[in-house]
């Protein structure tokens, strides 16, 4: 099946990127909170989030042939964007290991160009069908609210790595849990153009069969 790979490590790609930001997150906040004194944490926080840099940037490259079909500039956008959030997570972990002090609130600038760029790449798969439109949609309401969150914090309405701000990441990350999921383990609905007519009316389900 076309991009019967592509699908599978883009949802690795995901998951696993998911998983690092996470831990490496934890791993700095560590250091620099004092909990933990050790220089090993920093490295393997920053290894870690240095990772994602790279996935993230990843998922746009391995992306940008699926979804260029169905929207060339806004593919050309989300690629642009998600190699942008990946040389951010870099350049920051390099800041770290250099100066050794913190960095106050660049997560919101890596979650202004995830959510911007999950908006993107939501409404592609809406108006592809590459994904379930249910899917879709929750995307684009995750993003948003992520969107809302990074707004929020800055203006100084509420802390969105507070209690209550964490709110802000549930929608977007249920979809960026069932996604990559949903691509392992069945991969895209693809729809392929009539020639001569530029219309989607040909969907080709995951055992390759046509609808």
């Amino acid at each position: 099946m076309p991009y019967r790979k592509t699908a599978v490590l883009v949802g690795l790609l995901f998951l696993s990127s998911t998983f690092a930001f996470s831990v490496g997150s934890s791993l700095l906040e560590g250091y620099f909170s004092g909990t933990d004194s050790g220089e090993g944490g920093l490295l393997a926080g920053v290894l870690l989030e240095g990772y994602t840099g790279l996935a993230v940037a990843g998922i746009g490259v391995a992306l940008f042939p699926v979804l260029k079909p169905h929207g060339r500039r806004l593919s050309a956008g989300y690629l642009t964007l998600r190699c942008a959030e990946g040389a951010v997570l870099i350049a920051v972990g390099c800041y770290f290991l250099v100066s050794k002090s913190e960095l106050t609130d660049y997560d919101l600038l890596v979650f202004a160009f995830s959510g911007a760029g999950g908006l993107i790449l939501s409404y592609l798969l809406l108006r592809s069908g590459l994904v379930a439109r249910w899917l879709s949609v929750l995307g684009l309401v995750g993003y948003a609210v992520l969107l809302a969150g990074v707004a929020s914090d800055l203006l100084g309405l509420v802390d969105i790595n507070s209690v209550a701000g964490s709110a802000f990441y549930v929608p977007g990350g249920l979809f960026e849990a069932v996604l990559p999921l949903l691509l392992i383990f069945k991969g895209f609905r693809l729809i392929v153009p009539t020639p001569g007519t530029g219309d989607r009316d040909e969907r080709q389900t995951p055992d390759g069969a046509r609808r």
